[in-house]
């Protein structure tokens, strides 16, 4: 009789200490849902962080950064009029922005990615609105003379805003696209057998521009030392204002 209470009581006593174990067993899952507050830290969030220059930034995307630049617009650059106006509204259009980006060129002679950028929900494109309201200009040749931002940049004249209101030849500015010059071994000894002229605009509709004009070289038209024309109101034409 002893003999079988006792062997009971080791039964019993062997199965409550196997319980823990089971239990332990049964609430571990090898799926385990991470925190919300864990999970919103750890995502990762695509966007464009840092304005270095107008129409230029720093693209945070898949753990590394890209540094673009905005297709088919020239901006002022630093200490040219137009430029704190130009940085300004770069900043306020891009800054913390989710645009929707479509890669025009890979890498420019800058080895920056050339993009166009598509903003609130793909229904405004920075460069066309840069160039609508005077803030930059058209760079045609980037573009192939693409229509709306042509027609953008008409408007703008018309209705003189921004950098149009500035008597200042923006085309002295290098491209973005254009590769840099090289200096030539001989450039002094072509500097001192070289010639100036003055070389004046003369646009398709007949206006003459001089440099320093700020439709020098805009549009369609050629450069001649001999124009022929009406003089720009603006410049004075061939005589200097």
């Amino acid at each position: 009789m002893y003999h079988n209470l006792l062997t009971i009581i080791l039964k019993f006593g062997l199965l409550f200490s196997l319980f823990p174990i089971f239990a332990n067993a049964k609430s571990e899952n090898p799926l385990v849902s991470i925190p919300q507050t864990e999970a919103n830290s750890s995502s990762f969030k695509e966007e464009i962080i840092r304005v270095i220059q107008p129409g230029v930034f720093d693209f945070q995307s898949k753990g590394f950064m890209i540094r673009m630049r905005a297709w088919g617009v020239g901006f002022p650059q630093r200490n040219q009029p137009g430029y704190n106006e130009a940085i300004a509204f770069t900043e306020q259009m891009l800054l913390s922005a989710l645009p929707k980006i479509k890669i025009k060129q890979e890498f420019d002679v800058k080895n920056l990615k050339v993009v166009e950028l598509m903003l609130v929900n793909g229904t405004v494109n920075f460069s066309r609105e840069a160039i609508s309201q005077g803030i930059g200009w058209h760079l045609d040749k980037e573009t192939n003379r693409y229509g709306p931002f042509v027609i953008s940049q008409l408007k703008a004249k018309r209705l003189n805003l921004g950098i149009w209101t500035n008597n200042f030849n923006y085309q002295q500015i290098q491209s973005p696209s254009s590769p840099p010059k090289p200096l030539l071994p001989n450039i002094m000894n072509s500097q001192r057998s070289f010639v100036p002229t003055l070389s004046f605009w003369v646009t398709s509709f007949g206006k003459i521009h001089r440099p320093g004009c700020s439709f020098y070289q805009r549009g369609r038209g050629n450069l001649t030392s001999k124009p022929k024309g009406v003089d720009c109101r603006i410049c004075g034409g061939r005589q200097s204002k």
